[in-house]
């Protein structure tokens, strides 16, 4: 129909193209109609295809035509294209939600270079998009990337001092190949093409590259850290490699520093609190080394380095690695924090300068964090408050593993639920305690796994004064076992957090049940043998209730507030990028 409009109305003439015509005056039109008429292309072609008799066969090829047509007008024109999976929604009436971009490819992290002009990464293509008023208009870098499981292109920063020093900071996965692979045992790369070489079991890694605006490119320009990335770990017959708990958000701070977060990526030493490594009697971690963090072992921490990827000398740990010395030493003077699992949020809070991260426990106790520097955040000696240990210990101990087909796992087998301390004292003897370092509760926790994914705050008043300062989190699930496609997380949710007017802790006193800072979500105890999928237990949105403000917005991997005051939230399963802004009032 569409096509024979265009060949009825257009008279034909040399080199005219109705699909190129189309084109054009998509082009040519605002975002909010572009994006409309591509949704009703959409929707035709997809009503088309739902007819399954064999008299609508005809039809249903007119309809590849349409889906045809769409690709074609996304590849030649830059024409965006918008999710259609089911629209997020906010349950504040005052505030409004629209795609600025759609149609990418597991998008993770974004950095604004101007109003309405940003970076953004996918994970799984290994490519860095730019996109301006909503269109991508180049593909600035590809670089090749291992994208199993939590592997890939994952965090990106610019240089405080941007544009004066063009630098876009990434951390990303390399693939032993040389281009993108979903592989597991296809990571790092000895021969790398950006050097220096990722030989296994290192594949993570933070490099520095020079923004041309001119040329629309990206250039390498030298590598900050090499990390682990390799897992074999024996841990069952059926997955004896894992691709999971690398982090990969990396911020620039308001002390002009850059902070890179990595997961425990399987590991079981220092920085997992286990100085003697993860068996009895003590030995090494791995077939690598270990237990010390040496290149090999260099997981479960936050990360300080100066822009050029020097090691500040007012990192907490510096003088502690300094007597220890060699490679283990200078490690450990690149240390912020340890004692992390795995996390996938991190952000400074615009106004008091704190650095928060949201933290993932294994089937308990997700958190969200004040990161202080030396701090120790107690994994794998514990999860959640210390006072909650007993329940901690409980319910890792009687969930039964079906991968690994024993209970209590902690993932890794090597390290049995038992040897957690039963008391609160024994665990906090427990921690490996580098000179100077102070255990950290949680400022808030959940009984069972939600989990959290990106974080982020309001910086201004652009949401209305009531979210000034507010932090928002997203969800690393889409489905909510205990409600379906219905419960609190469906479809991925976003919650919203208010601090204390001294902004040093979150202010939960809106919700009596969270005084003791813990949603207890979730059935307590677990019986022996529980599969953590059963309903009544993990992903349960009880007691996040008050917290909730948007569902629907997919796996949020970066929420930002943009130049225009904005909040910012990429879904890496929606493909898109969400722009959160207030519902405009007409005028008496």
């Amino acid at each position: 129909m569409l096509l024979k409009l265009f060949v009825r109305f257009h008279p034909a003439s040399p080199g005219f193209h109705p699909l190129r015509k189309f084109g054009e005056i998509l082009s040519a039109s605002d975002l909010n109609l572009r994006t409309f008429l591509m949704g009703v292309l959409y929707r035709l072609s997809a009503g088309v295809c739902a007819v399954h008799t064999p008299a609508a066969a005809g039809s249903r090829q007119f309809a590849s035509f349409l889906m045809g047509l769409s690709a074609f007008l996304v590849a030649s024109f830059g024409v965006p294209t918008t999710s259609f999976a089911v629209n997020p929604t906010l349950s504040d009436p005052t505030l409004t939600v629209s795609t600025v971009v759609g149609g990418l490819t597991q998008p993770t992290c974004m950095a604004f270079l101007g109003p309405n002009d940003f970076l953004i990464n996918e994970k799984a293509s290994g490519r860095v998009k730019r996109v301006v008023n909503g269109m991508v208009v180049a593909t600035v870098l590809d670089l090749p990337v291992n994208s199993n499981s939590e592997r890939g292109l994952l965090g990106m920063a610019l240089h405080p001092g941007f544009p004066e020093f063009p630098f876009v900071y990434l951390y990303w996965t390399e693939s032993s190949t040389g281009s993108d692979s979903t592989v597991v045992s296809e990571v790092g790369n000895p021969s790398s093409a950006f050097p220096p070489g990722t030989p296994q079991p290192l594949g993570n890694r933070v490099d520095r590259f020079v923004w041309n605006a001119g040329a629309q490119t990206l250039t390498h320009d030298g590598n900050l850290i090499r990390l682990r990335a390799f897992q074999q770990d024996n841990n069952s017959v059926a997955a004896p490699q894992a691709g999971n708990h690398n982090g990969g958000q990396i911020r620039f701070g308001p002390d002009g520093k850059l902070y890179i977060q990595i997961g425990d990526n399987g590991r079981r030493g220092w920085l997992q609190n286990l100085p003697n490594g993860p068996l009895l009697p003590p030995g090494p971690d791995d077939a690598f080394g270990g237990p010390a963090p040496d290149n090999n072992h260099l997981t479960g921490s936050i990360f300080r380095l100066n822009p050029d990827g020097t090691t500040p000398t007012d990192n907490p740990f510096f003088a502690a690695g300094a007597s220890i010395g060699g490679e283990v030493g200078a490690n450990i003077q690149k240390i912020y924090s340890y004692g992390h699992r795995n996390h996938f949020g991190l952000a400074f809070d615009p106004f008091s300068g704190n650095l928060w991260n949201a933290e993932n426990g294994d089937d308990s106790f997700d958190e969200i964090n004040k990161i202080v520097p030396g701090g120790n955040y107690g994994w794998i000696q514990t999860m959640g408050p210390m006072a909650r240990i007993s329940q901690f210990k409980k319910i890792e101990m009687n969930f039964y593993n079906p991968v690994t087909a024993t209970l209590g796992t902690l993932q890794q087998i090597r390290y049995p639920t038992t040897r957690i301390a039963y008391s609160p004292a024994l665990a906090l003897s427990n921690l490996f305690a580098l000179p100077g370092s102070t255990y950290q509760d949680p400022e808030m926790s959940w009984r069972y796994a939600v989990p959290p994914s990106a974080i982020g705050f309001v910086n201004g008043t652009a949401l209305g004064a009531n979210y000034a300062g507010s932090m928002w989190i997203g969800e690393a699930r889409t489905t909510s076992i205990t409600g379906g496609t219905t419960g609190t997380f469906a479809g991925g949710a976003l919650m919203v957090f208010r601090l204390t007017p001294d902004r040093a802790h979150l202010d939960l006193s809106a919700d009596v049940r969270l005084v003791d800072r813990v949603a207890d979500n979730g059935t307590y105890p677990p019986p022996v043998g529980t599969n953590p999928a059963t309903a009544g237990f993990k992903f349960d949105g009880r007691e996040s209730e008050s917290l909730l403000i948007g569902q629907n917005f997919g796996v949020a991997t970066d929420i930002q507030t943009g130049p225009d005051g904005l909040l910012y939230v990429v879904s890496n399963t929606d493909g898109a990028v969400y722009v959160i802004g207030r519902t405009r009032v007409s005028p008496p």
